[in-house]
């Protein structure tokens, strides 16, 4: 057992937090925690890290790429997980497991798990659900085992170069009526994409990146996707209702 770990994640709606915390409360004594959200953050202080990602539309999301990409790995060992909705995560670990070695880590392990998908949560309902962290946590020794006997090598992830283009869409979360202008909205906002006045809630669609934390954050459960979009992606995604992914881990 490691004595710490630096946890670093991204988990707007709370999924990849928790599945992340599986890999890290499971090599270490102590993990310290280190929301990507942050406007700072500060680089890692422990030898070995653990880095959870969520997936959108098969890549992990700029702001992600971006707090990573200004990180000083200096050689320290990093065990990588992306999560994502049971659909598909493409080319995510990959363009994770990437930039984390140009900003200087050595990744020794990677995952990806499946978690509740944050838009349409009938897909992946309840995941990961106990399995899912057991399974999880059994990676996790494993591959505290190997850094601990010093065999770890290159690990092989699924993945195409160039990455899969992300295409810009326009719609972006609603404030229905019963909203109270409290403004938790903007506080939880990763990329400041929401403004709160006292006549309405602006939502910038250049800024917004649809992680929904604003819909899952919001103490009256007033922000919504509007409804034609709502159920247009409930429509495209029900084919994965039923569907079991399993989670998938590299070593």
């Amino acid at each position: 057992m490691l004595k710490a770990v630096d946890f670093y994640y991204f988990s707007p709606t709370g999924g990849t937090e928790k599945a992340g915390k599986a890999i890290a409360y499971a090599v270490a004594e102590t993990v310290n925690a280190i929301n990507l959200s942050d406007k700072a953050v500060r680089n890692p202080s422990s030898d070995v890290v653990v880095v959870a990602a969520p997936v959108f539309s098969g890549r992990i999301p700029a702001i992600v790429a971006d707090k990573i990409a200004a990180l000083n790995g200096d050689g320290k060992k990093a065990i990588t997980a992306v999560v994502y909705g049971v659909r598909a995560y493409e080319d995510a670990l990959l363009e994770l497991n990437n930039i984390m070695k140009n900003s200087g880590f050595e990744v020794v392990a990677s995952a990806a798990l499946v978690a509740q998908h944050s838009i349409v949560p009938e897909v992946g309902a309840g995941r990961p659900d106990k399995a899912d962290i057991e399974e999880t946590q059994q990676f996790a020794k494993n591959v505290l085992n190997t850094v601990e006997d010093g065999k770890t090598g290159n690990v092989t992830v699924p993945g195409n170069y160039p990455y899969k283009e992300v295409k810009k869409g326009s719609a972006t979360p609603i404030s229905l009526a019963t909203c109270n202008g409290c403004g938790h909205c903007a506080c939880v906002c990763p990329t400041e994409a929401v403004t709160v006045t006292d006549k309405e809630v602006l939502t910038d669609a250049d800024k917004c990146i649809m992680c929904m934390a604003c819909v899952a954050k919001c103490p009256a459960q007033s922000r919504v996707l509007p409804p034609p979009i709502q159920e247009g992606l409930t429509q495209k995604l029900s084919i994965f209702k039923d569907l079991h992914r399993e989670n998938e881990f590299y070593l």
